[in-house]
C-alpha cells in the first residue's frame, strides 16, 4: 500500500526498527552483546547528562534493578530487563536522530506579543494575548521567560483548572516551599513572595478558566495582581474575551472588575484574518518562514516557502504549528534534497486523506489568489 508513497523513507524507518539494537528479537543473549549493551549504556548516560535513575523510570523499572542487571548480580531472569535497556535505548537513539523542528524566531507574531509584554512591565498591568492555536504564542511567551529574571510561565492544564491548583502550580514553579496550608493563607504566602517584585507573571491557556466554578480562578489571578502590583500576560484562545466581554455586557460585577483591570487586549486571530483581506499586516510573512526555517537548517524550495507562509496565516489550518509539523515529516521524506511545495502537498495527501487534503489546497490557492490581487 505505501508503493510510490510520499512517506515511503517514513515506513522504511520503521521497518528497519531493531536495527541499532544489541539483540535483535530472534537473537539469543551473550556475553559479548552484554558487555556492548553496558558500553553503549554508559556512553549514553554520559553523552546526555542523564541520570541512570532517571533513565530507569522512562523504563517503568526500578533502578536498583537496572544496575543489578547491567553488573550481572541479578538474581532473577535477566533477559526481560536486557532486552527492556536495549530497545530504551534504541527508542533514545532515534529520537537523538530524528529531524528536529525549528525553534523560537522573532517574527511578527513575536515582536507583537514581545511589545505587549514590555508594556505590561512598564505599566504593572495585566494584558491579555489571545489568536488561534498554533501560531506561537506558547513558544514566545517561553522565550520571554528565559529572556526576563525572574519571570514566571504558568500553563494551565485540562486536569488542574481549579483556584487552588492553580495558585499551587504559581508557587511551585515560584519555587515556594512549606507545608501544605488552607488556601487564604497559600494565597497570603504567594503574595508575599511576590509584592514589590515588579516579576512578570505568564499565564497560558488562560481560555481554560472561562466560566469555571464561579470564575474563582480568574478573581484569585485578579487578586493576586492587586496584592503584589505585579505584571501579569495571560495567554489563549479566543475564548477566554468572548467570556470576559459577554459577561461584562450583561452586567456581571465581579466579571467587571475583571474586565476594568485588563489594560490591553492583544488580538492576533484579527492580524490573521486582516491578513486574509490582503491589507498587508498578517500573521507571518515571507520572510518570517524563511527565517524560522533557516533556523535550523532546512532547505526550502521558494514555492515551499510561499506554501508554508500561505498555510501559517490561515487560522482554519493550525497556522506556524501545522507548517511546522508538515515540514518534520517532509525533512525524513526528502532526505538530503531540498523541500518543495509539490513533496508537501503529496505528505499533506498521505497524512489528511485526499478529501481533506484537497480542501486545504483549495483554501491556501485562494490566500495565495488574494496576495496576488
Amino acid at each position: 500500500m505505501t508503493d510510490g508513497s510520499a512517506l515511503d523513507p517514513i515506513f522504511q524507518d520503521a521497518r528497519m526498527h531493531g536495527g541499532t539494537r544489541v539483540f535483535r528479537e530472534e537473537q539469543p543473549i551473550t556475553e559479548e552483546g552484554k558487555k556492548q549493551l553496558r558500553q553503549h549504556w554508559q556512553e549514553y548516560l554520559d553523552r546526555t547528562k542523564c541520570s541512570a535513575e532517571k533513565a530507569a523510570r522512562s523504563m517503568g523499572v526500578a533502578a536498583s534493578i537496572i544496575s543489578q542487571v547491567l553488573s550481572g548480580n541479578y538474581a532473577g531472569d535477566s533477559e526481560k530487563y536486557i532486552r527492556t535497556i536495549d530497545r530504551w535505548l534504541e527508542n533514545q537513539l532515534l529520537r537523538e536522530a530524528a529531524p528536529k523542528p525549528p525553534g523560537f524566531v522573532m517574527t511578527g507574531v513575536a515582536e507583537a506579543i514581545y511589545g505587549v509584554m514590555k508594556w505590561t512591565l512598564k505599566t504593572n498591568s495585566i494584558a491579555v494575548v489571545y489568536g488561534p492555536t498554533g501560531c506561537g504564542k506558547t513558544m514566545t511567551l517561553k522565550a520571554i521567560q528565559a529572556e526576563t529574571p525572574g519571570t514566571i510561565y504558568y500553563s494551565i492544564g485540562s486536569s488542574g483548572r481549579s483556584m487552588r491548583t492553580i495558585m499551587d502550580g504559581i508557587a511551585d514553579t515560584a519555587r515556594l516551599t512549606g507545608l501544605r496550608t488552607s488556601t487564604a493563607q497559600r494565597f497570603k504566602d504567594v503574595a508575599a513572595m511576590f509584592k514589590g517584585t515588579g516579576r512578570l507573571i505568564i499565564v497560558d491557556e488562560v481560555h481554560k478558566l472561562a466560566g469555571r466554578q464561579n470564575d474563582d480562578a480568574l478573581h484569585m489571578l485578579r487578586d493576586l495582581h492587586d496584592a503584589t502590583d505585579c505584571p501579569m500576560l495571560w495567554s489563549g484562545n479566543g475564548r477566554i474575551t468572548a467570556y470576559i466581554h459577554a459577561n461584562k455586557t450583561e452586567g456581571n460585577d465581579p466579571i467587571d472588575q475583571i474586565y476594568g483591570r485588563i489594560g490591553w487586549w492583544m488580538d492576533l486571530t484579527q492580524k490573521a484574518l486582516a491578513g486574509r483581506d490582503d491589507d498587508g499586516t498578517k500573521l507571518y510573512t515571507v520572510e518570517d518562514i524563511q527565517r524560522v526555517f533557516a533556523a535550523s537548517k532546512i532547505r526550502l524550495a521558494p514555492d515551499a516557502v510561499r506554501y508554508l507562509t500561505d498555510m501559517a496565516n490561515d487560522p482554519s489550518m493550525g497556522c506556524l504549528r501545522m507548517a511546522k509539523n508538515l515540514v518534520a515529516m517532509a525533512m525524513v521524506a526528502a532526505r538530503d534534497q531540498a523541500i518543495t511545495a509539490d513533496m508537501l502537498r503529496a505528505i499533506q495527501r498521505e497524512r489528511l486523506g485526499y478529501r481533506v487534503a484537497e480542501q486545504v489546497e483549495l483554501r491556501i490557492a485562494e490566500a495565495a489568489a488574494r496576495a496576488v490581487a
